[in-house]
C-alpha cells in the first residue's frame, strides 16, 4: 500500500513530535503492509524558501534513520497546502509537490468551503499543469451535496482522497456516513492515513482498506491504496 497523506515528518507541525515517534509510526505503517510513505507536513501561510529548507533537512534526517534501522518503507516529501496561500506562487518550491516533481500536490480546504471555490481552484491549478489531490474530501459537506458536484470537481482535474480512519468511525458517525457515501457513488480516487501520531490518530490505512473492500469489492478497493496512489507517487499521467 502507498500512503500519500500523513504528518510523520517530526517536529514541524501537529504530527510526530520527535524522531522517535516518527520512527515508531513508520514501523507501524510497515507492519500494516504500507511500503511507500509520502511525508506531507502542513504548509499553511508560512510556505516559503525557508520552509522548504527546513522540511528538506528534516526529511533527510528521517530518511537516514529509516535506512539505518531497516524499516522497509520508501519515503518521499510533499506538503499539505492549505487554501489561502498563493498556490501558483508556492508550487515552485520542491517540498510543495510530491517528490518535488511539480505535477501532483496535496491540497486542503477549510471545512465550510463551497463547491464553487473548490471547482475554481482545481480548474486554475489544472490549467497550470498541476493536479491537486484533495485531502479528506469527506469533510466538505457543501462540496459533496450531490454526486454531480463531486464528479464536476474530478472532471476539472482533482484527485479525490479520503482519510482511511473516516471509514471506521475515527472522526464520528457523520463523517463516516459521508465517506461511505462517496465510495458508494464511486467518486473516490484514493485512501490515505492522515496519520498524526502512533496512537488512535495513526496509520489506519489497512482498516480503511478493509472497510472499502466491503463496499467496493477487493479489486476496486485495491486501486485506492495501490494503483491510483502509485500514479501520483511516480508522477504518471492520471487515469482511473
Amino acid at each position: 500500500m502507498i500512503d500519500l497523506h500523513n504528518h510523520v515528518l517530526p517536529g514541524v507541525d501537529d504530527g510526530a513530535y520527535d524522531l522517535e515517534m516518527a520512527l515508531r509510526m513508520l514501523d507501524i505503517a510497515a507492519g500494516q503492509g504500507i511500503t511507500h510513505v509520502a511525508c506531507t507536513p502542513h504548509g499553511h501561510d508560512r510556505m516559503n524558501e525557508e520552509t522548504d529548507r527546513l522540511y528538506q533537512s528534516v526529511f533527510l534526517e528521517l530518511q537516514k534513520a529509516v535506512e539505518e534501522l531497516g524499516i522497509p518503507v520508501q519515503l518521499a516529501l510533499g506538503t499539505e497546502i492549505m487554501l489561502g496561500v498563493e498556490l501558483l506562487r508556492v508550487l515552485h518550491l520542491p517540498c510543495a509537490t510530491y517528490h518535488g516533481a511539480g505535477k501532483y500536490f496535496l491540497l486542503e480546504f477549510p471545512i465550510e468551503t463551497p463547491f464553487e471555490i473548490i471547482l475554481n481552484v482545481t480548474t486554475t491549478a489544472h490549467r497550470a499543469n498541476r493536479r491537486p489531490v484533495l485531502a479528506h474530501f469527506e469533510r466538505f459537506a457543501r462540496a459533496m451535496r450531490t454526486k454531480e458536484y463531486v464528479k464536476k470537481i474530478r472532471e476539472a482535474g482533482a484527485v479525490i482522497s479520503l482519510d482511511a480512519g473516516s471509514l471506521v468511525g475515527q472522526f464520528g458517525a457523520v463523517i463516516e456516513k459521508r465517506a461511505r457515501q462517496l465510495l458508494e457513488w464511486d467518486v473516490v480516487d484514493l485512501l490515505a492515513s492522515d496519520a498524526h501520531n502512533d496512537a488512535v490518530h495513526g496509520f489506519r490505512l489497512k482498516e480503511g482498506y478493509d472497510a472499502a473492500v466491503k463496499i467496493l469489492g477487493e479489486e476496486k478497493a485495491l486501486k485506492l491504496v495501490n494503483d491510483h496512489p502509485r500514479r501520483v507517487w511516480e508522477g504518471l499521467p492520471w487515469t482511473t
